[in-house]
């Protein structure tokens, strides 16, 4: 089965660096996206915020990106076992060049 997911966006918002209790970083932030999407012959104008983790050394990096416009490529998962709402969880990011 595939969960593969491809998105450039601006982060919004970073939280702030928090470790889990095996001293792994771990970065939530919130991605926002504006654009133009085909649809059913017509042209669509789609805008979200999403949440999104960075888990690993990244986090550290990224800690700082607000405002940033990011090409990410990751996976959906729930948030936890309490929240099924899912997140985005990144698996690579890096700085959009237009």
């Amino acid at each position: 089965m595939n969960n593969l997911f491809t998105l450039t966006a601006q982060i919004a918002q970073t939280g702030e660096v928090r470790y889990t209790p095996a001293g792994i970083p771990v970065l939530d932030m919130v991605l926002k996206h504006e654009s133009w999407q085909q649809e059913n012959g017509q042209q669509c104008l789609v805008k979200f915020e999403m949440p999104a983790k960075i888990i690993g050394k990244e986090a550290l990096q990224w800690q700082h990106g607000q405002n940033m416009m990011v090409e990410i490529t990751g996976f959906l998962a729930q948030r936890s076992q309490r929240y099924t709402r899912p997140v985005l969880r990144i698996q690579n990011i890096q700085e959009y060049k237009g």
